[in-house]
Formats: C-alpha cells, structure tokens, sequence
C-alpha cells in the first residue's frame, strides 16, 4: 500500500493558490536558448516601425505640396511610396509573426517537457497525496493559459515599444507644443493599467485553482471508476450536481476575468478617441494666434497621434496580461521547484546486468513516512542471497510492501542502506535499479493501448515472438490469442475489459519480458482463482529460478517453499527462518498458519 508522503518529502502545492508571482527575470531566463532568433525578430520589427512612419510623413508631402502644387509626378509616386508601405510592412509583420509564434511554442513545449520529466523523478508518496487532477491541470490549464502571453507578448512588447518610441520622436519632430499636449496623459493611463494587472493577477490565481478543482472531478467522475461507483450507487446526480456546482463558480471567475478593468480601460480609450478632437482644437487656437502649423503637419500629426495610441493600447494591455500570467508561471515555477526525494547520485556507480549476481542485503534499515517517532519500518537487517527467495508475510500494515519498494528504491531508506552485490541503491541511477529489479505489485496499471503496446512497454525493442513467450510464461497467451484481435486488442481504461486475475498475468509478463535478475512479487497471485493461481504458480516458480526474488504474499500456500520467511509486526522482523523451522517453533508464523487454515475450511464449509 502507497503510504501518505512523508513530511520530509514534497508537499503537494495544491493546497491553496501562489500568493507571490513568479521573478520578471526567471520568466526572462526562458527566452534566452532562443536570443539569436529573438534578435532577429527585434531587428524586423524595428524596421517595420520606421517603414511604418513614412506613411504619416507622405501624407504631409502629399497635402501641404504635391496636390497645392498640382505636381502628378509627385503625387503618383507619394501613391506608390504609400502602397509600398503597406505592403513591406504587412509582409514584415508576416514573417515577425512566424517567427515569434515558432519561439513561443517551442518555449511552451520545453515548459511542458520540463514540468512532465520532473514530476517523473517525484516519489510514489508525492502522488499518493496529490491528486491527479491538479497534475493535468498544472500541466494543460496553467502552462496553456500562459500561451498567448508566451507566443505574443515579447515581440508586441519590442514592437509596440519600436512604434510608440519612433512615433514619439516624429511627433516631436514635426510640432514639439502638439506632442507635448498629446503626451500629457499617458502616465495617469500607466498607473490606471498597473492597478487593473494586479486586479487581474489576483483573479487568475483564483481562476486556476478552480481549473484545476474541476479536471479532477473530471478526472474521477468521468474514469471508469467513478463512472462505475456513480452507477452503483445511485449517486450520478450527486456528481453531476458537484460538477455543476464547480463550474458555476469557474463561470463566475471567468466573467470577473473578463470585466476586471473594463471600465476603467474603457475610459482610456474615450480619452484616445478624443484627443484628436483635441489636439483640432489646440491648433485651431494656436493657428488663430498665427502660428506657422500647415494643414499638412496637421494631418500627419492626426495620422501619427493614432498610430501611437493603438500600440500604447496594446502595450497596456500586454502589461495587464504580463501581470496575469506571473501568476501562471508562479504555480508552473511551484513544480519546478519541488525537491526530489529520490535523487541520482553525482557519481553513480555501475552495475551491467550481465555481472550482477543478485545479492540483496537490507543493513539496519529504518524507514518512516510521516514522523520519525512512529517508523513504519525499525532496523529491518536481512540477506537474500543471490538465487534464493526471501518471503515477508505478517499481518496489514506490518510493513511487508513497503520493505518490498525499498528494494526497488521507490522510497529511500530514512537509516541504514539497501544493497545490490554490496552496492548501495543510493549509488546507483534509477535506471539502473529499474533495470535491475523487477516488480508486480498488487495494484496492475494497463495503458488504453493494445495489449502488444503494453506489453512491449517494459521492453520497447522486444520482438513479437519474445512477447508471446513472455505471454506463455504467465499463462496468459491462450487467453489472447482467442480474443478476435489477439495481441492487437485493446485493454480499455486502466485494463478494465479484463479480469483481475489476467491483468495480474499480464503485469507478470511484462516482468517476465523485461528478464530482471531480481523480482519483487507483491501479492502477485492475490486476484487469481485458486485453480489460476496454481497454474500460475508453476510459471512462476520457473521465473524465479535462479533468480533473487522478494515474495510478499497473504496466502501462506505460495510462501511454504521460500529459502526463508521472514514474520513482519510493527514494523519489525519478529522472526525468520524456513517454513518447517517456522512451524515448529509454534510462535508468529505458526499462528498464521494456523489462521489460514482455519479460515480455508470455514470457506470450504461455506
């Protein structure tokens, strides 16, 4: 049984939203594999902002000379000049947009990649507690909300900020009294965007921990699972009317999301609107007061006043999402950032496959999952020579799978060491003991693949015939070969379309394929029938012949021909020795005989 995880260990970050966005600079840091294609983009967009300006600067030209002048040749190439504007910047804003969304996809991709490969390295305690709902939801909601922010925003940024630069200086340029009343307000519009960020910040913290509220009542209501304890409870309504409940509240947040600041941004854009309205008006009083200012320069400045008040626009909106998606990568940077229990050690040792033996000592091993003062394991020291099987029996909660996953360094030891031919498991890399040891737990996961694909899982490069041996080792190929798709069949969710008992077979082939020079059986007979379970043992004992093998098991009728039984209480070894040894002691294992039996012929009775 997977225990709670330890205090030691990761605590799930799903408790309660991030209070802290994540650091400008970490959020920097990501672009920075992708600078030489970002610079490139900057340059385009650069370009494309001074090529942009020649419109407003035509347009004066066009007005103030070559139509007062009656010049066509003028004005036929000021027309021309004009549609090669629109034309060179529409194909730059083309290729900049290629560009920038190929940055901001791969920057998505390596987000993903990096969160799903560390989640991979966490312990079996870590998802023990953390539900795997909030796992798809920090993976697929947190790091898709942040997609638009990630594909768009560096380059709007570069280009809003070329534009509203550019444009600030050729307003200067053609009146300095025009520009400086245009410019008056934007610093009450920053402040006003700034406030409307940190409304929304807070809004999209509460926005993804409902998302991720609701993919895992999807997760558990809509698996096979939950659909089938729905069904046999009467209880659909009940999750149908949870599920609506939650989505209500995500409809809610979602709205807030969306009218957070609207009015407020509502009221910066009126005030755009009218500043051209304005900016007529102050020239009207400044020309009636004999200024020199030219319908032309008018224009141009009109035309320029609105090519700045959009990217403005833009790049206060950006700075509002900016600050939205802090909070993302917050919760994304939460993952990242969780220590791993199980960690590779810096200089691993190397043990080929070919020369293990498969000796597997435990030295004083203690191990607890929550408080050191109530270990679940106290100074286990036990050999298994290589070649021979250890069987752990004693009653639930005696420990017996949790000594079984040390072995296959699923959890660490809190004292003492756990060796493979004197090596310890802490020395060597996870592959490495993952090749080496092999386990079938009492829990058998199948993929909603074909039972080929979930077989050839343990052993990619595995060949159609070593998987039917594999197959007929557990007792398992007459049964696929009689389904109408034989290996090709598909196991449905979890492996609900088989049995216990085949998916238990088809979780010992997958070991069988994998050939591990050490096995951990936990309960591997447990869902079989006594009449499967007896063919099944036979294969079994031909797997594990010369093999070290760590068997955990109820039934004392697989354990009776283990080179030693080891008694588990409290976390302890009460005592070890051989089956008859055992026996005739007439202590812990003899009583658990003696219950056995009773309780086979209380069945038999019945």
């Amino acid at each position: 049984m997977v225990r709670p995880l330890t205090k030691s260990a990761v605590a799930a970050p799903d408790t309660g939203p991030v209070t802290d966005p994540a650091p400008v600079g970490r959020v920097l840091a990501l672009f920075r594999p992708y600078r030489a294609r970002i610079a490139v983009v900057t340059a385009i967009i650069v370009l494309s902002a001074v090529i942009a300006l020649a419109s407003p600067l035509l347009l004066r030209e066009l007005l103030d000379h070559a139509i007062p002048d009656r010049d066509v040749t003028l004005v036929t190439l000021i027309a021309v000049g004009m549609i090669a504007v629109a034309i060179v910047t529409n194909t730059l804003g083309v290729v900049q947009t290629w560009m920038s969304s190929g940055v901001g996809q791969k920057l998505m991709h390596d987000l993903r990649v990096s969160v799903y490969a560390h989640l991979q390295k966490q312990s079996l305690g870590f998802f023990a507690r953390t539900r795997t709902g909030e796992v798809q939801s920090r993976i697929a909601n947190d790091i898709g909300g942040m997609q638009s922010v990630v594909t768009n925003t560096a380059t709007s940024i570069a280009q809003n900020v070329t534009t509203v630069a550019a444009t600030v200086v050729a307003l200067f340029l053609l009146d300095w009294r025009l520009a400086l009343f245009s410019l008056a307000i934007l610093p009450v519009f920053v402040r006003i965007a700034r406030r409307i960020g940190n409304e929304r910040r807070k809004i999209s913290v509460t926005r993804q921990r409902l998302l991720g509220e609701l993919s895992v009542q999807i997760e558990e209501s809509l698996s096979v699972s939950g659909i089938l304890l729905g069904k046999t409870t009467g209880s659909a309504h009940v999750l149908t009317d949870r599920f609506a409940s939650r989505s209500d509240e995500v409809a809610d947040v979602e709205l807030k999301a969306m009218m957070a600041g609207k009015w407020r941004m509502a009221s910066m854009q009126i005030s755009f609107a009218i500043m051209p309205a304005l900016v007529y008006w102050f020239a009207g009083v400044t020309i009636g007061n004999g200024s020199a200012l030219t319908v032309g320069t008018l224009v141009a400045f009109t035309t320029l006043q609105t090519q700045l008040f959009r990217p403005t626009m833009q790049l206060l909106g950006t700075g509002v999402e900016v600050q939205s998606s802090l909070a993302l990568f917050g919760r994304v940077f939460e993952y990242l950032d969780l220590p791993i229990d199980i960690a590779e050690p810096k200089n691993p040792k190397v043990l080929a496959r070919q020369d293990v033996r498969g000796d597997v000592a435990f030295n004083h091993v203690c191990f607890s999952y929550t408080d050191a003062s109530q270990p679940t394991l106290t100074d286990i020291d036990v050999e298994v020579p290589a070649g021979s099987t250890l069987a752990l029996v004693g009653s639930t909660g005696s420990g017996k799978t949790t000594l079984g996953y040390l072995a296959a360094r699923l959890h660490d030891p809190t004292s003492g060491r756990i060796t493979i031919d004197g090596v310890d498991l802490r020395d060597l890399q996870t592959t490495t003991v993952a090749e080496l040891v092999g386990v079938v737990s009492q829990e058998t996961y199948l993929f909603h693949a074909s039972i080929r694909e979930n077989l050839r899982f343990a052993k990619p490069e595995a060949t159609d015939a070593e998987i039917e041996h594999a197959a007929r080792i557990a007792q398992i190929h007459e049964f696929i070969t009689a389904l109408d798709e034989g290996y090709d069949t598909l196991v449905g969710e979890r492996g609900y379309r088989f049995s216990g008992g085949e998916k238990q077979r088809l979780a010992i082939a997958r070991t069988v394929l994998r050939n591990p020079p050490i096995l951990v059986l936990d309960e591997a007979t447990s869902a079989l029938d006594t009449r499967t379970e007896r063919a099944l043992q036979d294969a079994l004992d031909e797997l594990m012949a010369g093999r070290t093998t760590i068997l955990i098991a109820h039934r004392l009728s697989t354990v009776r021909s283990a080179d030693r039984i080891a008694v588990l209480g409290s976390g302890r070894i009460l005592e070890s020795g051989t089956h008859d040894e055992l026996t005739a002691s007439g202590s812990h294992y003899a009583e658990l005989v003696h219950a056995s039996e009773t309780a086979n012929s209380e069945q038999v009775a019945a």
